[in-house]
């Protein structure tokens, strides 16, 4: 008898790099296919490096995927010899879950939601995501496709992100559910709340749920946190809204300097909406011109906005009149950051991230030394710990993988407290549904 078979590639006890195969025969789904941990994202576009990314178990060991040149004296099976038919479905654009897609072949098919799909063609115009050679396939919301025996419906999801998805996969003997990456506490929390009641009727074998936020449960701050936090003020938003808010309230109070905003360019209604904040103060946004080029693709009413350089403003005009602007700015030039008047700066969500990056603390004492006002201004694009337990309470799978995440086992255990059944899976081991039921019957009857 024909089963389908469950293969875990990455991302079991990491946040991001979650890659999961199920092939039927030889019909396979994989689910995402982004940047592993300690990959470089450059490497990962260059096929000359395939053999070596493999051999640093930089990129997954899946058979079927990558083209018999790439692989050089790598023992896989090449795309060319295999008879699988494999499709991608992504969740999401983080480079966590499509940063690999510049290693497969072109002519794999990319299944994704519509807007997503719109979205990543406006990031790479402007340069704000990698150029990936792919057969994108858009899926409207709730949407379904069929691939040989496998039913795969997409559910839209809030995430800090254009087109999020939670991915329910249909297979002849399994019911799989793939969460991708959600919140709560975004813009669209309704979204959020649909998708649990659709995933509850699904009634899932095995749900697949992020875990981000449980990385830092019990964790102590880090002596570069208790460095930074002298440096810094924090508006401890619980929320995109009371971001907003907050960021509107502290507008108010600085009516006679410049304000400065980094930002993540993939948080397109934040940076939107921080747009109307500054006009409605009488300010125009000065923007990075590729954030300037996006943003107009996604507006329904005109702001005031421009950018520096050719066609917009200068530095000398922001210096002559720093109240009469917000600067917006990115890590990748900020030379306007240190050639204006300093003020008030913004720090939501832009890159560096924070203090695991060695360059965070770093780039914060630099601004900090301009005689900018550091203020955190974040709102995460993750469901908190209790609002993760809340989700798995309300899908009640059969079986819960936490991944997603650096504790699994804590996130697991916190599931297992509230009378779930959770599995931890292992790599480099294929599993079959039966095989798990039968297991999970014997205990439940222990239980």
């Amino acid at each position: 008898m024909t089963e389908t078979a469950i293969q875990f590639w990455s991302g079991l006890n990491t946040i991001g790099g979650n890659i999961i195969s199920l092939q039927y025969e030889n019909y396979r789904i994989i689910t995402d296919f982004g940047a592993m941990v300690g990959a470089n994202v450059d490497d990962l576009l260059n096929h000359s490096l395939t053999s070596q990314l493999l051999k640093e178990e930089k990129l997954p060991k899946i058979p079927g995927l990558y083209s018999k040149q790439a692989l050089k004296d790598v023992e896989l099976e090449s795309f060319e010899d295999s008879d699988v038919e494999t499709i991608i479905c992504l969740s999401h654009l983080h480079l966590d879950h499509l940063g690999s897609f510049g290693q497969l072949s072109s002519t794999i098919p990319i299944y994704a939601l519509k807007d997503s799909v719109e979205f990543y063609g406006h990031l790479k115009e402007n340069e704000l995501l990698p150029s990936y050679d792919v057969d994108w396939h858009p899926v409207e919301d709730f949407g379904t496709i069929q691939h040989g025996p496998f039913t795969i419906q997409f559910i839209p999801v809030d995430h800090d992100t254009l087109g999020a998805a939670s991915i329910f996969i249909t297979a002849p003997d399994v019911k799989v559910i793939y969460s991708g990456d959600f919140r709560l506490s975004g813009f669209h929390p309704e979204k959020v709340l649909t998708w649990a009641q659709k995933a509850r009727a699904f009634d899932a074998d095995i749900l697949l749920i992020e875990g981000t936020t449980f990385s830092h449960v019990g964790a102590e701050p880090s002596e570069a946190d208790l460095r930074i936090e002298q440096m810094t003020r924090n508006l401890m938003a619980k929320n995109e809204q009371h971001l907003l808010t907050s960021l509107k309230n502290e507008m108010a109070k600085a009516t006679d300097k410049l304000v400065a905003f980094n930002g993540y360019p993939q948080n397109i209604t934040r940076l939107i909406r921080f747009a109307r904040i500054v006009n409605g103060h009488g300010r125009q946004l000065v923007l990075d011109k590729r954030y300037y080029q996006l943003m107009k693709a996604y507006l329904i009413q005109p702001l005031a906005m421009t950018y520096i350089g050719e066609g917009g403003i200068t530095i000398e005009q922001i210096n002559e009149a720093p109240h009469q602007y917000a600067l917006q700015v990115d890590i990748e030039d900020l030379t306007a950051l240190f050639a204006v008047k300093p003020g008030l700066y913004f720090h939501s969500n832009g890159m560096p991230l924070g203090s695991y990056d060695p360059t965070y603390e770093p780039f914060v004492r630099r601004v900090v030394d301009y005689g900018w006002e550091f203020v955190l201004a974040n709102a995460g694009g993750h469901a908190s710990p209790n609002d993760l337990l809340l989700v798995n309470r309300v899908i009640k799978p059969k079986l819960v993988v936490p991944w997603h995440t650096y504790q699994p086992k804590l996130y697991g255990e916190a599931i297992a407290s509230q009378g779930q059944n959770v599995w931890w899976p292992s790599y480099n081991k294929t599993y079959y549904w039966s095989q798990l039921s039968e297991k999970l019957g014997a205990k439940n009857e222990k239980n």
